[in-house]
């Protein structure tokens, strides 16, 4: 390949047989013809292996060597390209894959620049050049890891979500300031960095912060601070900002504080709310205050109205008590005068002569006496079975087989039973046991299934049906027909005492009132649902 210059045969052939390096640069100039680069024209044999380059590379000096920039071998090469002069220099190169110690000469030669060189890499070094590469490569090595660890660094304190900024003299230049810390501020970087912190920030002047910073840097001790209030332009407007934060003294290289590093968050969203939290639990105390007030006002109240309830039950509880004291005084004194008239009526009957009772008016009284004594005795009745609801309510429950209880109500109403021709279904599983009082179980039983075979339709043959199943830790008994029914107004008054709906059948009208007191003594319930003319349906809840 021809070169430009020098272009006679003698210069190729001393050029590719040379053993110093050979190379032939093109200088690169700017729009202002100022050098900014080499181009590569070629290399000879000797600079190719030196440099492990082809004869003619495309890419420029400083593409393959940038740091010939800081170790001044560009300059040196510049320099040799403006004046024209020969130029002789040595320089370790250390970088871009070179480890060498280059003799450098230089010319420039019309457009063109010419470098011969030698490195030592292939010679003989001596001590004090091997001392000094060692001491470079150290250096070297020393600065490459500092910059790695502040290039580090920096990207930390880019990337940190917390506020950072470093300080530096008496006016506190901001030096650093990452994005965080500005954005916080309400300014950019550039108009923070270089800048005094209170000329940056005049808001922020006389709050308290100079002397924070001038006692870290007096003392070296650092500052934790905990939700201190800021001002700081934002958005246009003037804010009130809280921090949590922590002043921390920098050193200079001779030991001395020149500075102080700033972390910091914001926390003003946390105080406004601890502060909203506490005007809540404030307003709630009072609230709670007035509640409580109020409660005690109202268990006063409560206190006088349960001291005039325990009064009235006890004057209740006496009138009970002298009323079942009448009830069974009565029941039992009446006994005995209603008894001597039914002999007397009977004596007479047994006296006058069939002709005499015959007559009209005979037959009449005899009549009205009958009847007069057997509402004598339906009444005594009553009063019996009421004041055995007394006695029966202080029965002990035990457990009962309910089946059993079913099935001996069944037999002691069989007449009945046959008599009305009613169809009834048992359907009560032999294992289900109740706990209640056995005698007032069969009360209760006994008084359903007989109503419901005597409360019969006349225009329809009877159907009852009994069953039972559990329902949690109950068992529910119903007894279901198809006769009379009751309307809502007779539901409300069915439970009530001497209280007789149909009075074609016989009754005294207080089964259902003595049955509804013991279910509830025992602790069940009962309940009836019915149309009129569409039967009615019992259910009664017994504790297991």
């Amino acid at each position: 390949m021809p070169i430009a210059a020098p272009a006679n045969d003698l210069f190729e052939v001393f050029f590719d047989l040379s053993a110093l390096g050979g190379i032939l640069f093109r200088p690169v100039r700017d729009a202002a013809g100022e050098v900014i680069d080499l181009a590569y024209e070629r290399l000879n044999p000797a600079a190719q292996r030196m440099l492990a380059l082809p004869e003619c590379p495309a890419e420029t000096f400083l593409t393959l060597y940038p740091h010939a920039l800081a170790t001044g071998i560009f300059a040196f090469y510049r320099g040799a390209v403006l004046t024209g002069e020969t130029r002789r220099g040595k320089f370790n190169y250390q970088y871009d894959g070179l480890d060498n110690y280059f003799h450098l000469t230089a010319r420039r030669s019309g457009e063109h620049l010419v470098v011969s060189f030698t490195d030592t890499s292939e010679q003989p070094r001596s001590a004090v050049e091997v001392a000094l590469r060692e001491s470079q490569a150290a250096e070297q090595a020393a600065r490459t890891e500092a910059e790695r660890q502040r290039g580090e660094l920096e990207r930390v304190f880019e990337q940190a979500p917390l506020a950072i900024a470093v300080y530096r003299g008496p006016a506190y230049t901001i030096e650093l300031a990452n994005p965080t810390v500005a954005r916080l501020w309400g300014r950019t970087r550039a108009q923070l960095l270089g800048k005094g912190l209170f000329e940056a920030l005049p808001e922020v002047a006389g709050l308290g912060y100079e002397e924070l910073l001038d006692g870290v840097m007096a003392t070296g001790v650092p500052h934790v601070a905990r939700a201190m209030e800021a001002q700081h332009d934002r958005n246009g407007h003037r804010e009130t900002v809280y921090w949590d934060f922590v002043y921390v003294p920098m050193y200079a290289a001779d030991g001395h504080i020149d500075g102080a590093m700033v972390v910091a968050t914001e926390v003003t969203a946390q105080v406004l709310a601890r502060r909203q939290v506490e005007q809540l639990n404030a307003a709630l105390e009072t609230r709670v205050q007035q509640r409580t007030e109020e409660l005690a006002a109202l268990n006063q109240e409560l206190t006088a109205t349960n001291k005039e309830l325990q009064e009235s039950n006890r004057q209740l509880t006496r009138t009970n008590v002298d009323l079942d004291t009448f009830v069974y005084t009565a029941s039992h004194d009446l006994k005995a005068p209603i008894t001597n008239i039914e002999s007397i009526v009977q004596a007479l009957r047994d006296t006058l002569p069939p002709a005499v009772q015959q007559e009209e008016l005979v037959a009449h009284l005899l009549g009205l006496l009958d009847t007069t004594v057997a509402r004598f005795q339906v009444t005594i009745t009553q009063l019996t079975d009421i004041s055995r609801l007394q006695l029966a309510h202080a029965g002990l429950a035990e457990p009962v087989v309910l089946a059993q209880v079913v099935e001996a109500v069944r037999e002691d109403l069989g007449p009945l039973i046959a008599a009305a021709g009613t169809g009834l279904t048992v359907e009560v599983a032999p294992e289900l046991v109740v706990s209640f009082p056995p005698s007032n179980l069969r009360s209760v039983v006994y008084n359903l299934l007989s109503n419901a075979v005597k409360y019969r339709a006349a225009d329809r043959p009877s159907q009852v049906r009994v069953r039972a199943e559990p329902l949690g830790s109950a068992v529910v008994l119903t007894v279901q027909d198809n006769g009379l029914g009751l309307s809502e107004l007779q539901q409300r008054q069915l439970f009530g005492l001497f209280q007789r709906l149909h009075t074609h059948v016989e009754g005294t009208g207080v089964g259902l009132y003595i049955s509804k007191r013991l279910v509830e003594n025992g602790g069940g319930t009962i309940a009836v649902s019915s149309r009129p003319d569409a039967g009615a349906t019992f259910t009664v809840t017994f504790p297991v």
